[in-house]
């Protein structure tokens, strides 16, 4: 009677079983240490859509980019078979590769129209024992563009593909004795892990009993953030982290305590859409008292009025709190502290070296330099002041502002002689301020390092120019950066005190690329007859960036979490204003080559 039962429930068990096998996660264990989804374009369209950057793409961009994406997948068979037929591949496998080839092509498009999800755990540091998993969910029925993509690395770096089974499921993988990389289709998902662990385990760990992500709390943490949508989630279990490396002995373990890294819980990451701007949040958990390389964190708030003056055509900036005598006493405590494990006679050498150093500049590098600093630093860059790093000028606050000029003045001498280098110090007033200008004798130098301690703030740049901005500005005689409407709506949105703040405005940066675009296309294409490309797609500048606005971001610190916070249109890994210099040269160096 009790068996009768129990199967007059199966009707209500299966499909709670089937929806938990339709959830990717279910594939990850609970003591996942790294978690990452991001639920692609299609699941957010409207939200993207109303973005600076997907109006952005819904104009020329866009159309660029789905051009220039076809030609890439129509031009990476046919590279394959000229390679390959060279190389003396036999038709039938040459067939195979172009089209496993044709269907790597897809691979970005699979990825965006479904996302994924993306798992890691580190076991244990001793052989070592890890695995990552990559989910691209619903991606099941049509799992080719993945599988294609890893034939084709495979065959074109001579590795055998091997089966592996686990019940139903049929595995593919290539690898062997510390790093396996496995494939298979999930129900609706398709999933490709890398790792230690063999494949017959790998399967049987991915469907044995056992809590799965979704018990995982960080999960749960992540899962229930509703303060904007969304479109990537992620986590990092710093705490698990941490215990794996103290596992490995108590050395290790009073490593992470003396370094203070036993503090670090966790860190969680969200980013996604608030009308036009993208938004990003990440809290990271090391609550107090914090010790070692975290108390590097503390600092006293601050707020915009505390930011120097700035370039009013200012581009990028940030400024932040920096203990410059807390970071050389710490950093100089952690290098002993590492030293001690990894070669333990090497802890004498490094306080001798720190003690070299001091005797090298003729000052004490910590009492007489360090101590004569304040508790912040800002960095900015402007393109009327250099191109690329060579517009970059770096502010440090100041406490005793005549100690500070006389140890500096001392350690360029000191250096100068340590080097063996032929420099001369030079003084030079301006505008009633008194600069100095580090001169160096040697043949392809192109450098006229600066500096100047005034309105309490030491102000270091590659050239006296730069420095020279920074004094009239602080003197009143030149404008200075303020931030325009749009800005100030960011900055409003953003906490009013922090302990780190930063502005990037992506616009120069894309306008450089785009404008020397069509000039390096055009050589490009002059050279090599077969090109297919179209000088003419490439979308205009103006028109690119005429839906974007600078990003700003403000980290701050309750004492338990720290939290960043990001309103962004576009974010670049980096500034290339000044490209257009470079782009110009080198264009006339190729046409002088090929003119010879």
């Amino acid at each position: 009677m009790r068996r009768f039962a129990a199967l007059g429930l199966l009707p209500l068990l299966l499909p709670a079983l089937a929806r938990a096998q339709d959830v990717p996660e279910q594939l990850l264990p609970a003591t996942t240490q790294v978690y990452v989804r991001w639920d692609g374009i299609e699941a957010h369209r409207p939200a993207y859509a109303k973005s600076a950057l997907g109006q952005m793409m819904q104009g020329d961009t866009g159309g660029f980019v789905n051009d220039l994406y076809g030609q890439l997948q129509d031009g990476l068979s046919a590279l394959l078979t000229v390679d390959q037929l060279l190389g003396g591949v036999a038709p039938d496998k040459l067939a195979k590769m172009q089209a496993d080839a044709n269907e790597a092509a897809k691979l970005l498009s699979l990825v965006t129209d479904h996302g994924f999800v993306l798992g890691g755990e580190v076991r244990g540091v001793e052989g070592p024992q890890w695995q990552v998993a990559l989910i691209l969910p619903d991606a099941g029925p049509k799992p080719e563009p993945l599988f294609g993509a890893l034939r084709l690395v495979a065959e074109l770096n001579k590795l055998p593909v091997k089966e592996a089974k686990s019940g139903e499921i049929t595995a593919h993988y290539i690898g062997e004795e510390f790093v396996y990389v496995t494939w298979w289709v999930e129900g609706k998902h398709a999933v490709l892990a890398a790792g230690s662990d063999k494949p017959d385990e790998l399967l049987k760990r991915m469907h044995g009993a056992g809590p799965r992500l979704a018990d995982n709390p960080l999960f749960k943490r992540v899962q229930g953030f509703n303060q904007f949508e969304t479109s990537a989630r992620a986590f990092v279990d710093s705490a698990a982290l941490v215990k794996v490396a103290a596992s490995r002995g108590k050395e290790f373990d009073k490593l992470m305590k003396d370094t203070g890294l036993d503090g670090l819980k966790s860190l969680v990451f969200y980013s996604g859409f608030d009308g036009e701007a993208e938004r990003g949040l990440v809290e990271w958990e090391m609550p107090g008292p914090r010790t070692g390389l975290l108390t590097l964190l503390n600092g006293k708030p601050f707020t915009l009025a505390d930011v120097p003056p700035l370039p009013p055509d200012v581009i990028s900036w940030s400024m932040t709190n920096f203990d410059s005598s807390g970071v050389y006493d710490t950093g100089l405590k952690a290098a002993e502290d590492v030293a001690a494990i990894a070669d333990p006679e090497s802890v004498p050498s490094i306080k001798a070296f720190a003690k070299a150093a001091d005797e090298a500049l003729g000052v004490e590098l910590r009492k007489d330099l360090l101590d004569a600093l304040g508790d912040k630093v800002a960095m900015y860059t402007s393109p009327s002041e250099g191109p690329l790093s060579l517009g970059q000028t770096l502010l440090v606050k100041v406490k005793d502002a005549k100690k500070l000029q006389d140890s500096l003045d001392q350690a360029v001498k000191g250096l100068g002689k340590a080097l063996n280098a032929d420099v001369t110090l030079k003084k030079r007033t301006y505008h009633g301020v008194e600069m100095r200008e580090v001169h160096v004798a040697q043949q392809g130098f192109i450098f006229v390092p600066s500096y100047v301690v005034y309105k309490d703030w030491l102000v270091v740049a590659p050239y006296p120019q730069l420095v020279q901005g920074y004094i009239l500005r602080a003197k009143g005689e030149m404008s200075a950066w303020k931030p325009n409407q749009r800005t100030q709506k960011s900055l409003e949105a953003l906490p009013k005190e922090f302990i780190s703040i930063s502005y990037t405005d992506p616009r120069p940066s894309v306008k450089e690329i785009l404008s020397i675009a069509p000039l390096v296309a055009g050589t490009v294409n002059s050279f090599t007859p077969d090109s297919k490309f179209e000088v003419g797609s490439l979308p205009n500048a103006q028109e690119a960036t005429r839906r974007l606005f600078a990003n700003v971001s403000a980290t701050t610190d309750d004492g338990t979490t720290l939290r960043l916070e990001t309103r962004a249109s576009l974010s670049l890994p980096f500034d290339v204003t000044g490209l257009d210099t470079y782009g110009v040269f080198a264009f006339f160096s190729v046409f002088r080559a090929a003119m010879q």
